[in-house]
């Protein structure tokens, strides 16, 4: 009978360490030109709900938990980056801490209280906390948060005498930041437990089997999703210097959910794909008629049909598909070489 600790082994072992460093640095490649292909308003928007998306596939894509409050994190690491420069006047290092520090915190409490709930009931949980806090700043801290109208008079921060709020400046700032994380993403997935998500991915009551516990990683993984939202908040608030209340509402949860499925939820550049293709259409068909969600909506629901596992999921099963049959057709020209 094979030990548990093997068995531990076995399964880390089974999963292949992808993806590719190449990918990294070729999407930093294209991103670092992206706003001479696109306006840099919209390239700042996808590098921002990109790097949102990498919180969250991390969450969705590898341990399968669906939230529907990641709204808070976000506009959590928005208000508290707002508030930390409006009032405390801090630099941009301080706000961006404070930001990732409130988020995390959050999703402590959360995780701590409902993570052992599955499917439905964790998403409901994690949907009223995010509304919980959209009713926080829309009323009780109207004081502070300055309710519907948002948070404004943020001050204009600078790096190293650059500022930051012209267009390019601001967008190469936010893609450095976003590269490291993507950076970080890729070394997550790399290590034993970016091994372990993946494990836990393809089968999650083996790897519960084998002995691990399983409750902790999508507890870390949660926390870890928080950070990626919050520091996400933190640079949608240099970006707009402003706080939108809508960052909190349950829309953002929705928009960030469809992203990911769009671009292919378990993949590594799925979140950036999605987020650039959806903000793309939402730019592109508000141009020309006000009703942009009604024509956005019915081509999600033709781009799920025709690439089911969203756009990179289909894109890898394909290449997929052909590879074995380059296999297959190789031992089938050479049977002694099998």
């Amino acid at each position: 009978m094979e030990h548990p600790i093997e068995n531990r082994e076995a399964i880390l072992k089974e999963v292949a360490p992808k993806p590719q460093s190449s990918v990294v640095w070729g999407a930093a490649l294209v991103l670092a030109a992206l706003p001479f292909v696109v306006s840099v308003p919209l390239a700042t928007e996808i590098l921002i709900w990109g790097l949102f998306g990498l919180g969250f596939n991390l969450l969705l894509g590898y341990t399968g938990v669906l939230s529907f409050g990641h709204a808070a994190y976000f506009g959590l690491g928005a208000y508290a980056a707002g508030l930390a420069m409006r009032y405390w006047n801090v630099g941009i290092g301080a706000a961006i801490a404070a930001a990732v520090a409130a988020s995390v915190l959050l999703a402590c409490f959360i995780g701590a209280l409902a993570i052992r709930r599955r499917g439905v009931y964790f998403a409901m949980i994690s949907l009223a906390f995010g509304q919980m806090l959209y009713f926080l700043a829309l009323s009780p801290l109207k004081h502070i948060t300055r309710g519907e109208d948002g948070l404004t008079h943020i001050p204009l921060v600078d790096v190293f005498s650059v500022a930051l709020h012209k267009p390019r400046p601001i967008y190469y700032f936010i893609y450095a930041v976003t590269m490291i994380m993507l950076y970080v993403t890729w070394r997550i997935l790399q290590s034993p437990f970016g091994r372990l998500l993946r494990a836990f991915r393809e089968n999650e009551e083996r790897a519960k089997a084998c002995g691990f516990n399983t409750t902790l990683v999508k507890f870390l993984t949660l926390v870890l999703s928080a950070l990626y939202g919050g520091l996400a908040g933190a640079l949608n608030t240099l970006y707009l210097n402003y706080v939108p209340l809508a960052t909190l509402f349950w829309l953002t949860s929705g928009t960030i959910v469809m992203m990911t499925i769009l671009g292919g939820k378990g993949t590594f550049l799925g979140p950036l794909i999605g987020a650039a293709v959806f903000l793309f259409l939402q730019n592109t068909i508000s141009l020309f008629t006000p009703r942009w969600e009604l024509f956005v909506g019915s081509i999600f629901v033709i781009i799920i049909l025709v690439f089911p596992g969203g756009i990179m999921g289909t894109l890898q099963v394909f290449l997929l598909d052909r590879k074995m049959a380059r296999l297959r057709k190789q031992a089938g020209a050479d049977p002694q070489g099998g």
